[in-house]
């Protein structure tokens, strides 16, 4: 008997036709199978028997990184098939220039199975295209194989493991619709590609060190001498600069030391220069799968120094790779859904603990103590050393991660655990091509900045269609909250309840956007801050290039309501040239909504939108929404922070001590001669008192900004959300050690005062912000009258400074631990009082991770059912998901 089988789901790109073929001869069933547009098609022929297993077996297995979502099955009759075209349009054609006969023919079909070149869709379906696949354990295995003819071969790949979504220009997924298809084949992989038994059978990304791409080692000088030219930073290189990069005193580099290799060189020699920039404490720039990494010693603190500088990126964390599980355990505490994540084939970055005491709970005296930096091979010793405190900072964690490609792993290898960064300067996009990095590192290189560094490119000739960032995770109450959703994870879409083909603009920071069709959400990767040219233009082209590939036909478009969005005017054009409707969600509702729309919530919903700003129905800045969402349409705001007046602009937004100058204020509170020491504190009152650049906001986000300030942790958010995360970083070196009840209620002063933080429950900060500054009043006040009154029996000693400040941390760890639990007592107090059972966490404020695990432990305990964001992040990157939502489900009134 004959049947047909059309197979939907994500069967592409993922050796789904050789894993096909393979069932088919095993079960002696003959036919063919065939990539169409974005689904598989077979026709089998055999007994009903076996092709009763086969389709058990189609509907049970799939290779690694796929799915399938729904199999059609087709009785064909025999007679049915003379004359008819079975294979597609133009197929019969196709299969006799391809000398596989006429297989409109029973007799043709009966001989065998093959698998045939793809062609159009037979139906209007929706395609789905695979994430970059990690290197799979079979392809590590042959590429440390010094028998395998692959051996160390760095762009090792097969059916099932390699580049898919960065390298891909059009579907269906081919050798000659990814840039794969400027490598030709040698002859032993054209046998390999065709042979049956064969692991990469019809792999498209198929290359070995004969026929595939190449690595190009380049060295970076730090200048050339030419007096007719500029340096690329557009100045005259003047003499001073140009010796101090050619000094001979220089133990670092000097001019021409590290040459270019060109395509005649070998892959292995690109590899030892690579690795020797990296023992020596330089900074390697590596093309990797989906754009630039920037690598570096993680124990060298001047290297760490370094690339921070590089970067310009001086306050946040850096991620660390790892050779393997094992390794990372030497650092690390890792539990199973974190290994889990890792070991993934989409190779996220996870930040898990590090066993290494946190930089925040040593005195300064502690740390140069014991600083000592190695700048020895670890890798293949026994010996597991410090990684250097500037690496992680003030962070409990390490944000950790595999390797993903063979280049990694060689290079994990032979240098142990490297820093891993995304290759660009913080804010602009990831860089992909060649010419740009060099540029930017031979800038980087003239400039005063990087005197005596060392910088080096390890590149590769495979074309990258489109950035693609690492994904970052953590694990939090057994949950999976994204940070950043990127390779290994794009384009796989996420399934929602709309009917409509939407596209939904998403927000400007962190931005991504998505389109919808068939109940499948399509989000885009990490785009960036769309206030950036760069990020702005890859916005666009990413727009566009999703569009193609996946042959997207929107009929009406939806946005964020902020008029200052570029994401807003960007879909305003396009509606605009397609004549296509749009409408505008509210920014907050978009965050609880994304979180409806993924977990498919039926019913009421309480939902809070924690973050720092968003553009309100009323017209101000929102930040500390609750909704109550009926199921039905409707979306009511229910509570919210008391509204402040506070100086707007950039400035506003990202300078602490104005912010907890104009909160305090708001606050009818006496600003503390400790505060004015250190702010403008006049001029910031007169501004406000003067309606002078202000906003009115319910952010919680600026509360933490200002609580952080208050507390001496953080002044001026250098990127976005630095005060909260240094402040939860404090927080965290507490832990549960010190008892709180739901009041947020703690014991702080030496004399073991309880001090009680609270948010009440109309919003109101007033009594919260007097307790704290109380508090330090306090404590100021009695170490003032301490050191009076031993003034006369002791000098004033480093030792004694010292003792006082670690004295002063601990009261402001446990002053930032007890306002966190607060802010989680004012998510349950008002989850008390709504008396609604499913309650959704969204905004980014929820990444604090202290506050979302204290926050959910609070809920459940009551019996409430709690959900985040599990697919998307939490913060302005899932919005898009909540405004396709919302574009369908929300009532006209």
């Amino acid at each position: 008997m004959i049947r047909k089988y059309t197979i939907l789901g994500l069967v592409q790109g993922i050796g789904y036709r050789p894993f096909v073929a393979r069932i088919a001869e095993e079960l002696n069933i003959a036919g063919w199978v065939r990539n169409t547009g974005g689904i598989v098609t077979v026709l089998a022929v055999g007994s009903e028997a076996s092709l009763d297993e086969l389709y058990r077996r189609l509907s049970c297995d799939v290779p690694t990184g796929g799915f399938v979502s729904s199999i059609e099955v087709e009785e064909v009759e025999e007679e049915s098939l003379e004359g008819e075209d079975w294979l597609g349009q133009d197929s019969v054609k196709e299969a006799s220039e391809q000398g596989q006969g006429d297989f409109s023919k029973v007799s043709e079909i009966e001989s065998g199975f093959r698998i045939l070149e793809s062609n159009k869709d037979e139906k209007t379906n929706l395609p789905l295209i695979p994430a970059d696949i990690a290197t799979c354990p079979e392809c590590e295995k042959e590429l440390l194989d010094q028998n395998n003819r692959r051996f160390r071969h760095p762009f090792i790949s097969c059916t099932i493991c390699g580049p898919r979504y960065s390298i891909i220009e059009k579907l269906p997924y081919d050798r000659d619709t990814i840039t794969m298809s400027d490598f030709g084949m040698c002859e032993k992989c054209k046998t390999e590609y065709t042979a049956k038994n064969d692991r990469r059978r019809h792999a498209q990304t198929i290359a070995c060190p004969e026929c595939g791409p190449i690595l190009v080692f380049t060295g970076i000088a730090g200048y050339q001498h030419n007096e007719e030219e500029n340096d690329f930073a557009g100045n005259l290189a003047n003499e001073s600069v140009h010796r101090k990069f050619t000094s001979n005193n220089s133990d670092k580099v000097t001019v021409g030391e590290i040459t270019g290799n060109g395509p005649q060189n070998s892959n292995e020699d690109a590899l030892k220069k690579a690795v020797e920039t990296l023992k020596n404490g330089g900074i390697l720039a590596i093309k990797d799968i989906g754009g630039y990494h920037l690598a570096c010693n993680p124990f060298d603190e001047e290297a760490v120094a370094a690339l921070r500088r590089l970067k310009h990126r001086e306050e946040k964390a850096f991620a660390v790779m790892f050779a393997n599980i094992e390794q990372l355990r030497q650092y690390c505490i890792v539990n199973d859904k974190e290994e889990a994540e890792l070991l993934s084939p989409a190779r996220p970055i996870v930040l898990v603990r590090r066993k290494s005491i946190s930089s925040w709970e040593e005195s300064a005296t502690v740390r140069d103590k014991k600083k000592t930096i190695f700048k020895t091979d670890s890798s293949n010793t026994g010996e597991t050393k410090n990684i250097a405190d500037n690496v992680c900072l003030t962070s409990p964690d390490i944000g950790a991660m595999l390797p993903c490609n063979p280049v990694q792993i060689m290079l994990i290898k032979e240098c142990g655990p490297l820093i891993m960064t995304s290759g660009n300067a913080s804010g602009d996009v990831l860089e992909t091509e060649d010419l740009n990095m060099r540029m930017w590192l031979e800038k980087r290189a003239a400039s005063q900045e990087m005197a005596g560094v060392k910088l080096a490119m390890l590149s590769h000739n495979r074309r990258i269609l489109r950035p693609m960032d690492d994904s970052v995770m953590k694990i939090v109450r057994g949950r999976t909250q994204f940070i950043r959703r990127g390779r290994g994870h794009v384009p796989n879409p996420i399934s929602i309840e709309a009917a409509e083909e939407v596209f939904a603009a998403g927000g400007d920071l962190k931005s991504s956007f998505c389109y919808v069709k068939n109940g499948l959400a399509y989000v885009s990767q990490y785009l960036g801050d769309l206030e950036s040219v760069s990020c702005q233009k890859f916005y666009k082209n990413e727009m566009q290039a999703m569009k193609t590939i996946f042959g997207f036909n929107p009929n009406s478009l939806v946005a964020d309501m902020h008029p200052g969005y570029f994401s807003r005017t960007a879909a305003a054009n396009k509606a605009s040239e397609n004549l296509l409707p749009i409408s505008y969600v509210q920014h907050h509702k978009a965050h609880v909504a994304s979180v409806i729309a993924e977990h498919k919530l039926d019913g009421p919903v309480l939902g809070f939108a924690f973050d720092g700003t968003g553009y309100g129905d009323d017209g101000t800045i929102w930040g500390s929404e609750v909704f109550r969402w009926d199921g039905n349409g409707r979306m009511e705001r229910v509570a919210h922070l008391k509204p402040m007046k506070l100086i707007g602009g950039d400035e506003g937004a990202k300078n602490c001590d104005t912010i907890l100058v104009g909160m305090l204020h708001n606050n009818g509170i006496e600003i503390p001669d400790w505060i004015k020491e250190r702010t403008n504190s006049e001029l910031i009152l007169a501004a406000i008192d003067n309606g002078i650049n202000l906003v009115t906001s319910t952010s919680m986000g600026r509360l933490f900004d200002a609580v952080s300030a208050l507390l001496d942790i953080c002044h001026y958010n250098s990127y976005e959300g630095q005060a909260p995360i240094e402040l939860e970083n404090l927080a965290s070196t507490v832990g549960d050690n010190t008892s709180f009840d739901k009041a947020g209620v703690c014991g702080c002063d030496k004399e073991n005062e309880s001090i009680e933080l609270k948010i009440s429950e109309d919003g109101d900060t007033t009594q919260l912000f007097i307790n704290i500054v109380n508090a330090i009043t306090k404590y100021n006040q009695n170490h003032l009258i301490d050191n009076i009154n031993n003034s006369d029996i002791r000098e004033e000693s480093n030792d004694t400074s010292e003792i006082e400040k670690n004295s002063f941390d601990i009261l402001r760890a446990k002053l930032a631990h007890a306002f966190i639990n607060a802010v989680a007592d004012y998510v349950y107090t008002i989850c008390k009082r709504e008396k609604i059972n499913q309650i959704v966490l969204s905004g980014g404020t929820f990444l604090n991770r202290i506050l979302l695990e204290k926050t959910i432990d609070k809920l459940e305990a009551e019996g409430f059912k709690v959900y985040i964001s599990e697919q998307l992040p939490p913060g302005d990157g899932g919005i898009c998901l909540g405004q396709a939502y919302l574009h369908g489900h929300m009532s006209e009134d």
